[in-house]
């Protein structure tokens, strides 16, 4: 690792590979290993992948023909022979040769993603409502706040693959046999086999549940494969590199989605985490007996205001507003 840990463009060129999915398995195992080494490479490596989103965002509301890109890169080497040569009888020659290097280096990466990218990239913001989007294919995909993904619009109805960036995010699948549908989560990938499914991506860590039908999640570069059913979890730690299997016993892993809950001898505490997380709201709870007292409820409402309405009720407390905040707390 040492041997190449300072040579960047080397480094670069595999993060570019990368990004651009024609890696080797041999340069990929090269590039984990130097992405776990440190949190300084593991953030390098993020802002590629930020550049590339701004770069492909950029692109679709200024597209770029790979001839004038090029046309102008030419100008700009141009402009820095001319420097160059007028350096020449300077004592720091060398200085301005490693700064023109450095500069056709970022000139040479910025152009490499302008013209390669035909992505298009999907995010939402992280406290903003659902995203509803339908891919090429007839897919249907909805966006937690904070979730950003990746498909190649062009060849999406022969190339089925779309890239969870990261966030939460619901996918129905419209399943075809000739086009299989693949989610690419980083170190591994998940692979339908006629299904809807939820995907949470943090970082490098994944949790994915199948709703309907199969999926089989796979760590290609381990030479693993879980094949998962309805009602069952599988996990990725990046940590460990290890995946597992277990039955879902989570019934609103999908209230983000529809704002469903079903709460059985449930802490009150635990019921308004939940709901703070899917309202994007603030509850707060007066009075540490109150916190324990456990809740037993189908809730199914749009706003906090109804379900907070249900839970006063049963629960027998009472509820207050103040400075955009739900209160909850005894009745006097």
């Amino acid at each position: 690792m040492k041997a190449f840990e300072t040579n960047e463009q080397f480094i670069y060129s595999l993060i570019i590979d990368d990004l651009d999915d024609t890696i080797s398995p041999t340069h990929k195992v090269l590039l984990e290993n130097w992405r776990s080494a440190s949190k300084e490479n593991e953030k390098t490596y993020q802002e590629f992948v930020q550049v590339e989103q701004n770069i492909s965002e950029l692109y679709h509301e200024q597209p770029y023909t790979a001839q004038s890109s090029w046309d102008i890169l030419d100008q700009k080497i141009d402009q820095l022979e001319h420097k160059w040569i007028q350096k020449e009888k300077d004592q720091h020659t060398k200085i301005w040769y490693s700064i023109a290097a450095s500069v056709l280096l970022v000139l040479s990466l910025g152009y490499y993603f302008v013209n390669k990218t035909t992505y298009t990239t999907v995010s939402n913001e992280q406290d903003a409502a659902i995203k509803n989007i339908t891919l090429p294919d007839g897919t249907q995909v909805q966006l937690n706040g904070g979730a950003t993904i990746k498909y190649a619009s062009h060849s999406f109805k022969t190339n089925r693959k779309l890239q969870l960036l990261n966030g939460e995010i619901f996918v129905k699948v419209k399943h075809q046999e000739k086009y299989p549908f693949l989610v690419d989560l980083g170190d591994v990938k998940a692979l339908d086999v006629g299904t809807s499914f939820n995907i949470i991506k943090h970082n490098r860590d994944i949790v994915l549940i199948v709703a309907d039908g199969e999926v089989a999640l796979q760590q290609p570069l381990a030479s693993k494969s879980v094949r998962l059913s309805a009602g069952t979890i599988g996990r990725y730690a990046s940590a460990t590199g290890k995946l597992t299997v277990e039955k879902n016993t989570d019934p609103n892993y999908k209230s983000w989605m529809n704002k469903e809950f079903t709460f059985i001898e449930t802490p009150l505490s635990e019921v308004v985490k939940q709901l703070n997380k899917v309202y994007k709201t603030s509850i707060i709870i007066d009075g540490n007996n109150l916190e324990t007292r456990k809740l037993t409820a189908h809730l199914h409402y749009q706003t906090p205001d109804s379900a907070l309405k249900v839970i006063t009720a049963t629960l027998q407390c009472k509820m207050t507003t103040e400075a955009g905040s739900y209160i909850l707390a005894e009745k006097q």
